[in-house]
C-alpha cells in the first residue's frame, strides 16, 4: 500500500487557514481520495490539554521556552498517535499548523532563534514525518485585527503587531530555502487563493499517481 501524502497549512492568525484546509480536504475528497483533516496543538486527548494551556490568556507569564517544549509535545502525541499510522495506512493527511509553525512562532516570533528550534526538529528522529507540501497563507500583520474582529481572542491572538511581524518573516525566509513552501498572498479573493491551491494539489496527485 503507497503511503499517503503529509500537507501542512501555515500562516499567521487570520491567514484563513481553517478555510482553506477544509476545503483542500474536501477537493482532495471529491478526486477520490482519503483524507484525515488533523491540526496543531490538540487532536489528541493529551494534546487538547496542552492546546488549553497554550492558548489561554492568564495572569502569569508562560516562558517562551516551556512555550516551545509544550508545543512539541502535543505534536510528539499527535505524530505517533495519529498522523504517522494513517500516512501508513495510505491516507493522506492535512494538517494545520506542524514544525514550521515552531519556527516561526517560537523561533521567531518570541525570539529563541530559528536554529534552536531547528535542533528540536532534528530530535524528533525517525518520527520526524517531512510535509509533502506546505501551503503559506500569507497576509501583512496590519490586516490581522480586521480578521480577527467580532471573536474572542486566545493568548496569540492577543499579541502585538511586532510579534507577527517577526513570525511571517521569518515564515517567508522558511520558504526561500525550502521549495516545499508554497506562498500564497492569502489578501487576494478568496477563489484566487484556492485556484493556486489547486495547483499545488493537482501537482502532488499527478506526481502521487506516477509513483
Amino acid at each position: 500500500m503507497a503511503k499517503g501524502r503529509f500537507i501542512t497549512f501555515e500562516g499567521v492568525e487570520g491567514s484563513g487557514k481553517s478555510t482553506n484546509i477544509t476545503w483542500a480536504a474536501e477537493y482532495l475528497r471529491a478526486e477520490g481520495i482519503q483524507v484525515l483533516q488533523t491540526h496543531e496543538p490538540g487532536r489528541t486527548k493529551i494534546g487538547d490539554e496542552l492546546r488549553t494551556v497554550l492558548l489561554r490568556t492568564r495572569a502569569e507569564r508562560l516562558m517562551p521556552m516551556t512555550e516551545l517544549f509544550l508545543m512539541f509535545a502535543s505534536r510528539m502525541q499527535l505524530l505517533e498517535e495519529v498522523i504517522i499510522p494513517t500516512l501508513s495506512s495510505g491516507t493522506w493527511v492535512l494538517c494545520d499548523r506542524y514544525v514550521d509553525s515552531s519556527i516561526a512562532y517560537q523561533g521567531g516570533g518570541r525570539e529563541l532563534g530559528v536554529e534552536r528550534v531547528k535542533t528540536l526538529v532534528l530530535a524528533m528522529g525517525e518520527l520526524y514525518a517531512e510535509p509533502d507540501l506546505t501551503v503559506l497563507l500569507d497576509i501583512p500583520p496590519s490586516v490581522i485585527p480586521d480578521r480577527l474582529a467580532n471573536r474572542t481572542l486566545d493568548r496569540f491572538e492577543s499579541e502585538e503587531t511586532s510579534f507577527f511581524e517577526r513570525i511571517r518573516q521569518t515564515y517567508l525566509d522558511l520558504a526561500a530555502e525550502n521549495p516545499r513552501i508554497k506562498v500564497v498572498d492569502a489578501t487576494q479573493p478568496l477563489n484566487g487563493v484556492q485556484d493556486q491551491i489547486t495547483g499545488f494539489l493537482n501537482a502532488l496527485v499527478a506526481e502521487s499517481e506516477d509513483v
